[in-house]
């Protein structure tokens, strides 16, 4: 579902889905200033992500949502202070590759003062199912303002890609890193989680049937790591494990697998366009189609076409 949400004559909104209704609040602190900022938001089942540019200026900001806040700061404040729930306090000016989360129900707000550069935020509000358990423990950890954390700031860079264009723009794969997000987080705050407990056994012969019968019959569509996983009446995280055990790929990995073999099957076979062969195989579009058909298969799927006469 595509959504427009102007904030400014500066702003620029990417496309929006369902998820959680969450946003950085922007306030200039003179009251006549503009707002010098671009903003590109997109959102999937329960995660939403913003990415926010900023150019110097000087400004108030505020998050407070029904989601937990996470933020990948890239800026150095010549001012400013944030506060986490109006208690843990922080001047620090130098933000790049800091992070700073907030569970549901808690405020991050202050000020800064942009100045010399371009600056930026990538936030994501995470909203977990409930119901699943190992996904909810997240609104157990407390928050934290300006830590550092090398596994989470990559997954958040690879998000940040799939957002702003230069990287995999595919439901299942921003689906999947917000899953990583959330373990990755559990990690961060409590050190008991860093041995995964192994997984006891993979996915019976007839779940893996009805996983790929279910990928064949809808290849063309969106496939959500959350519709496979309630396919089998599993949680996301333990259908993940249980899948990788057993096929030796991730889910996100084995629909890109099918898309490319089905891709592969259309071209030599057919002479249809290269836009309507990326719709056949599920991509967004031959753009997407030509880079991931290269970086799985080695070749472009025009020169695919050439050599399979």
């Amino acid at each position: 579902m595509h959504q427009s949400d102007q904030n400014t004559a500066l702003s620029r909104i990417g496309r929006v889905s369902l998820g959680p209704v969450a946003k950085i609040e922007w306030h200039q602190r003179r009251p006549d200033a503009h707002l010098p900022f671009l903003v590109k938001r997109m959102s999937w089942a329960w995660l939403s992500a913003e990415l926010v540019r900023l150019q110097p200026t000087e400004l108030k900001y505020r998050v407070k949502g029904d989601a937990a806040y996470l933020a990948l700061h890239d800026f150095v404040r010549s001012d400013g202070e944030t506060t986490i729930n109006g208690g843990s306090r922080s001047t620090l000016t130098d933000l790049r590759d800091k992070l700073t989360f907030a569970p549901i129900g808690s405020s991050v707000e202050g000020w800064n003062c942009f100045k010399g550069r371009m600056s930026s935020v990538f936030a994501v509000h995470l909203a977990p199912p409930t119901s699943d358990q190992s996904a909810s423990d997240i609104s157990n950890i407390p928050p934290s303002l300006y830590f550092e954390h090398s596994n989470l700031k990559a997954t958040l860079q690879k998000l940040q890609s799939a957002l702003d264009g230069s990287g995999i723009d595919d439901h299942a794969y921003a689906e999947t890193l917000g899953l990583l997000l959330l373990w990755e987080l559990r990690h961060a705050a409590d050190s008991k989680y860093s041995q995964l407990n192994p997984v006891r056994g993979g996915l019976t012969v007839l779940q893996l049937r009805r996983i790929k019968d279910f990928v064949d019959a809808h290849i063309s569509k969106v496939i959500g790591v959350s519709d496979l996983a309630n396919l089998l009446g599993l949680s996301q995280f333990h259908f993940i494990r249980a899948f990788k055990h057993s096929v030796g790929l991730s889910p996100y990995q084995y629909v890109l697998s099918e898309r490319i073999n089905v891709a592969k099957e259309i071209l030599s076979k057919s002479d249809l366009s290269m836009a309507d062969v990326a719709l056949a195989a599920g991509f967004s579009d031959a753009s997407q189609l030509n880079r991931v058909f290269r970086k799985l298969v080695g070749v472009t799927p025009t020169a695919f076409r050439r050599e399979s006469g």
